[in-house]
């Protein structure tokens, strides 16, 4: 038996269930693939394997009232986050929702559950991340309460 964690959304009369991803590898990796589809599919197996043994990640998938995946919520406790001045952070690392949901009060739903969830790590700032191309999902996070801290391009190197 899966155990669900029950989200009441604030935004509708209808209510969604959080379980971890890992239940569900295939589903969480075809939502993965929506929502990274820049990066290859090795790299995605790996990062998978890496979040399931990681403490400071969860990786959840998200389910309407008839236990039907419908999105993706990836998050993570980080001790530095540019434009935030405690620490830790919570930090949504992903969130996917499937076209058919989008605008149903869902995302605010989550964004709503991912703050207390990080009050009850102790966090008192939330932050994320949106490609600088993907203005549907800016708009999203200006909507949900989010304030834009900077844009940059990031790079990093084998040592």
């Amino acid at each position: 038996m899966k155990n669900y964690i029950i989200v009441s959304l604030y935004a509708t009369d209808c209510n969604m269930k959080l379980i971890e991803a890992y239940t569900d590898r295939k589903t969480w990796f075809s939502f993965r693939r929506s929502l990274y589809h820049e990066l290859d599919e090795a790299f995605d197996n790996e990062e998978m394997d890496l979040i399931e043994q990681d403490k400071l990640r969860e990786s959840y998938l998200i389910l309407n009232n008839s236990d039907q995946p419908i999105g993706l919520l990836e998050l993570s406790l980080r001790n530095f986050v540019d434009g935030c001045l405690s620490s830790p952070v919570a930090y949504i690392e992903g969130i996917y929702l499937i076209d058919d949901v989008r605008g149903e009060g869902y995302g605010r739903g989550i964004i709503n559950w991912t703050k207390e969830w990080g009050r009850s790590k102790g966090c008192t700032e939330l932050a994320s991340d949106v490609e600088l191309e993907n203005e549907s999902a800016q708009r999203f996070h200006v909507a949900t309460g989010f304030k834009e801290t900077y844009r940059v391009v990031e790079y990093k190197m084998a040592i």
